[in-house]
């Protein structure tokens, strides 16, 4: 069978912050990278001793640093800074939030419901469009780092049979 042909389109990432009873769709992406994610502590740790035996550790902390990347035009940049400001000035976890981000023409997804802003950005003017980038803190994420291609029979038998699960909808 031939290779299947992917598809990305950068317009169709989408990210739903929740905060109380406020729902926002963040718009107004930079160009380039506008959404990296990073998770805070890897997975797995190898370790060898100087007589050459060895092991891992396994860590399962899934939490993530998220970078909003934004142009200065965003009307997102507004609802960071409120969602900021409230946490900010709260005394207790009331502004802490849900964040899910989407890739909706494939199939990477990530969701924490324990979400905060971590980082503001640096206040940039200058004689040209600028970018500022937004920290966010997924506390616990789940999700799936996927891609952005159907898969073949092959390749769905080999990740069911590791336990995982694949959407039909990815299925060539």
């Amino acid at each position: 069978m031939s290779e299947l042909l992917g598809s990305y389109t950068p317009e169709e990432v989408t990210v739903v912050i929740s905060v109380g009873d406020q729902v926002h769709t963040v718009t107004g992406y930079a160009e380039g990278t506008f959404i990296s994610a990073t998770r805070v502590v890897q997975a797995a740790e190898a370790f060898q001793g100087s007589d050459n035996t060895g092991g891992r550790v396994k860590r399962r902390n899934t939490s993530r640093r998220v970078t909003l990347s934004l142009t200065q035009f965003s009307k997102s940049n507004n609802f960071l800074q409120a969602w900021q400001a409230a946490d900010e000035g709260a005394s207790r976890n009331q502004f802490i939030g849900s964040v899910l981000i989407k890739d909706n023409s494939g199939s990477t997804k990530m969701f924490s419901n324990q979400a905060f802003i971590e980082m503001v950005p640096d206040v940039v003017l200058s004689n040209t469009a600028d970018q500022r980038d937004w920290g966010l803190f997924l506390f616990n994420s789940t999700g799936e780092l996927g891609g952005n291609t159907q898969l073949d029979q092959a390749t769905v038998a080999a990740i069911e049979g590791l336990g995982g699960f694949v959407d039909p909808a990815w299925v060539a």
